[in-house]
């Protein structure tokens, strides 16, 4: 039964990063509901992406190691539900303002 999970992808901030992880989504047909993409405060070379994902598991799991062997990707990371989507996009929205 298919379920949101929120994963967050910390890598570094190039132009076709964005676009790869996307790719990997898309052929493994997980559907994504919303995502947020931002440089880090600290470097602007690296940038982090939260994403809202509704799929399985299973599924989730191998989408995961599928990013982190992205050349520019540090670390994915997910939790199910979109709790912690949310809290992110309320921290990056207080940062900007």
């Amino acid at each position: 039964m298919k379920k949101e999970f929120t994963l967050e992808i910390h890598s570094d901030n190039n132009f076709s990063v964005l676009n790869r992880i996307v790719n990997v989504l898309n052929r493994r047909r997980v559907r994504i509901k919303k995502l947020i993409a931002h440089e880090n405060e600290d470097d602007f070379r690296r940038g982090i992406a939260v994403i809202l994902l509704l799929t399985t598991p299973d599924l989730m799991e191998k989408v995961k190691f599928q990013v982190e062997k992205l050349i520019e990707v540090e670390k994915a990371t997910y939790c199910e539900g979109c709790d912690l989507f949310f809290e992110l996009n309320e921290k990056n929205n207080k940062q900007v303002a």
